[in-house]
């Protein structure tokens, strides 16, 4: 068989093996539901899809806190080649598909990437079944359709910059240049920043590895790689560009753009040193898709940091292998060395404040902004992938024999294995380590160790197999044709004990049914008006917590069609709802919004009733009895044993409303303050910014207002003034929003520290707001000129360009 076709074989292979056992996702029966997936990348998609469905350009997101950058928004990868899978597809197997093949795409790059660096076809295949099949992969392939996405890419983009730091003629050079910016390209379209920026830092050392190595060619490739990477990444930002362009529009008025994360924000969900069990034991860190029993029980160990990577496993048989041929002298030339390097660097920035110099970088303002830390560990364990097939090559038959140093070894992880499996028996030391870290959980003790003991003994039973295979291939009595095959299928096969549940999923046919208050709330769509889900409704961490629904069964899966029931934002955008306020945790978007809705958290009940009609809210959905507002009820609800109310406010408004007295302050917590003060009078009164605080006329102006077009970016009134007043519009204030009064330019105020507003002269006048599409439309313009580019790059003959 010739190297091509064992190569297609062996990732088809992978790729079958992969798949089989997610076919009901793959053909969309079922349905991701894991973390993201299923509270903001499905439902945003959804929101998407329904406005390019009416031929409109998916600018704004009318459903999440009165109408945020849905196109603009990295997270949300609209822009991004997948989406096309909407067209041809049913839409959930359109939404799984974009998750599982980035997995597979990101085994390829590993493999690609391997062969470039100097491995033979099966050690490569190894090294690429590592990294596609590592805890990080698996956790970000499972639940965030853009960090999937763009950790599939870096492998890529690090195999781009080697063949264009090795170029030795124009041709090739522009040749890697073009691919590059490819790669990087949709990297940046996958719409993870913090991701791309470690990408360009991984490519950049991998790219000083090779100036290094180059001898008396240094200055050569230097200006190579310095003159076809700064090509390449032009062109990648022009391919980016209908992303970049509007983000950039927005970012300075986003929470993100205005503030810098905390150090605890800055270094969320850090790497821990408790976590290297996980490494030789990868389902320590529980069930996923348990609720209770099973589920992530070790709070103690790291002190409520969020846990974002549910498993960093990086392979038992890869870090044996890897351990193993560690032991050699042979192993340890410059590849190895400059690999373990990049590895050692990037598991130490894992670890984020733990490190002495952690306020040195919180004191760099761009790196406050970004949740960095345990992204580093996609850096170490590619670098460890790549070393596992290192030593699979060192490994290799004909290679030096194995001897005594590597027998102990094999012989130690063995004696691990074993004693793990009898010391984690019922009242066994490991159980007696356990329990005293199970205090102050909502289930007990009686009903975790069970689970725990039962993952544990199985890691060791699968830890004892990986140890063997590799013993097989060092001490086979004759050499074994295909090895490094063999430990690559060993592995892809190992993961699927703690990797296949990452992949949490519930039946499509129960999760697109409508929720049973959609009817109540105007039947979706946007015409019933506004609603806020009460803060205490959120229920995602049960074992800790506990569960206010006594009769939810402790799965995910049951817990995310509770979400829908309960409209928990933003599961009911995916239905037409629209929110008042949104939750959004990584505060990325909405500045604005962000403030008025922390005013909200901090007010008293008639306060945030104030708060809740200024910002269009009508409806309020709460646990019976739980918030003490003069409200009506209007129906009520048991989801899953939990009683909720939904209730309409008093006389909600408009989206489109007048405000004939203008108030002025100076700040927005101000605004915010006499906003919810109970002589503020939404239905007549706006606050606007001022150099002075200032209060409106005596008398509010009068006016009717006939709305002619609200939709998710753009809408148009008829006014007939009075007197001189203000026209506001219920949408979150960007400055991308523009204003036309007759047909002329207007500016755009922000309207009670959120919304938006145009002043109006009295008389008859038309008002029309909208949201602007130019750096839209010039992105795309950029990436049409940068495809050509590319394309022509592609065409050109090589000859001509060799020198």
């Amino acid at each position: 068989m010739s190297p091509r076709a064992r190569a297609i074989l062996s990732g088809l292979a992978v790729a079958v093996l992969f798949l089989l056992p997610l076919l009901p996702e793959v053909f969309g029966s079922r349905r991701l539901v894991f973390r993201d997936a299923h509270i903001t990348h499905w439902p945003w998609r959804r929101v998407a899809m329904g406005q390019l469905a009416a031929g409109r350009v998916p600018l704004v997101n009318p459903s999440a806190s009165g109408g945020e950058p849905l196109l603009a928004n990295p997270n949300a990868v609209l822009l991004y080649p997948t989406i096309l899978l909407e067209k041809v597809l049913p839409a959930a197997s359109a939404f799984n598909l974009h998750y599982l093949l980035h997995v597979l795409w990101a085994f390829a790059g590993a493999r690609a990437l391997a062969r470039r660096l100097g491995l033979s076809a099966g050690p490569a295949f190894f090294s690429g079944v590592a990294f596609a099949f590592s805890g990080m992969m698996m956790s970000l392939g499972s639940a965030f359709a853009n960090s999937a996405a763009a950790a599939s890419w870096l492998p890529w983009c690090a195999a781009a910059t080697l063949d264009l730091a090795r170029a030795r003629h124009r041709g090739a050079a522009l040749s890697a240049s073009a691919a590059a910016s490819i790669a990087f390209g949709l990297q940046l379209l996958a719409g993870e920043p913090a991701l791309s920026l470690l990408t360009l830092l991984f490519a950049a050392y991998l790219g000083l590895g090779e100036i290094l190595a180059a001898g008396a060619a240094r200055l050569r490739t230097a200006g190579t790689l310095l003159f076809g990477g700064a090509a390449a990444g032009l062109l990648a930002a022009a391919l980016a560009a209908p992303l970049l362009l509007p983000l950039a529009q927005v970012l300075p008025l986003t929470y993100r753009g205005q503030h810098l994360f905390s150090e605890r924000a800055s270094g969320a969900s850090p790497f821990a040193a408790w976590r290297l069990i996980e490494w030789l034991f990868p389902r320590f860190d529980g069930d996923p898709g348990a609720l209770a029993a099973g589920a992530h029980w070790q709070y103690a160990l790291h002190g409520g940091d969020l846990v974002y990577i549910w498993c960093v496993t990086l392979g038992v048989i890869p870090l044996v292998a890897l351990l193993v041929a560690a032991l050699r002298k042979g192993f340890w030339e410059r590849r190895a060395r400059w690999l373990a390097g990049g590895a050692a660097v990037s598991l130490l920035f894992a670890f984020g404040s733990s490190l002495p110099f952690y306020p040195l970088l919180l004191s760099i303002p761009a790196l406050r902004r970004f949740r960095y830390p345990i992204k580093f560990y996609l850096l170490a364990t590619l670098c460890a992938a790549l070393l596992a097939g290192l030593a699979a090559e060192r490994l290799r038959p004909g290679r030096e024999r194995a001897g005594r140093r590597e027998g102990v070894f094999l012989a130690l992880i063995l004696i691990l294995y074993a004693a793990a499996f009898l010391f984690s028996g019922a009242g066994g030391p490991i159980e007696r380590a356990v329990e005293p870290l199970l205090a102050g959980l909502a289930a007990p003790p009686s009903e975790l160790l069970p689970a725990i003991r039962t993952s544990l003994r199985g890691d060791a039973l699968f830890g004892l197999l990986a140890a063997s295979v590799v013993g097989l291939v060092l001490y086979a009595r004759r050499p074994i044709r295909g090895q490094s095959y063999l430990l690559g299928f060993t592995t892809l096969l190992l993961a699927f004990p703690w990797a296949l549940p990452l992949f949490v999923s519930a039946g499509e046919k129960e999760l697109e049914r409508p929720p049973a208050l959609l009817s109540a709330l105007g039947g979706g769509g946007g015409g019933g008006g506004r609603v806020h889900i009460s803060q205490r409704l959120p229920e995602f961490n049960v074992l800790a917590t506990g569960s206010a629904h006594p009769k939810l069964e402790p799965r995910v899966v049951k817990l995310a069609r509770a979400q829908v029931e309960e409209l928990i934002p933003a599961t009911g955008a995916a239905f037409g709802v629209e929110y008042v306020f949104d939750a959004d945790p990584d505060g990325s978007y909405g500045y604005y919004n962000r403030l008025a809705g922390e005013a909200l958290a901090a007010s008293s009940p008639a306060e945030r009733l104030r708060l809740l009609r200024t910002f269009g809210g009508r409806w309020l959905l709460s646990d019976e009895g739980a918030d003490a507002f003069p409200l009506r009820p209007v129906t009520g609800v048991e989801v899953a044993g939990r009683r909720l109310v939904l209730s309409s406010l008093p006389d909600p408004l408009a989206p489109l409303r007048w405000a004939g007295r203008a108030h002025r302050r100076r700040s927005l917590s101000g605004a915010l303050e006499l906003v919810r003060s109970a002589g503020f009078r939404p239905e007549e009164d706006v606050v606007l910014p001022g150099r002075e605080d200032g209060a409106g006329a005596a008398l509010a102006s009068e006016a009717k207002v006939e709305a002619q077009a609200i939709e998710a970016d753009r809408a148009a009134a008829r006014v007939e003034a009075r007197g001189p007043g203000h026209l506001l519009f219920s949408r979150t204030y960007f400055s991308a929003w523009k204003a036309r009064l007759d047909g002329r330019p207007a500016p755009v105020l922000v309207a009670n520290a959120r919304d938006l507003a145009v002043a109006v002269p009295a008389g008859s006048h038309r008002v029309e707001f909208e949201y602007d599409r130019g750096p839209f439309s010039r992105g795309v313009g950029l990436q049409a000129a940068a495809l050509l580019f590319v394309l022509a790059a592609a065409l050109v003959p090589r000859r001509s360009l060799s020198s």
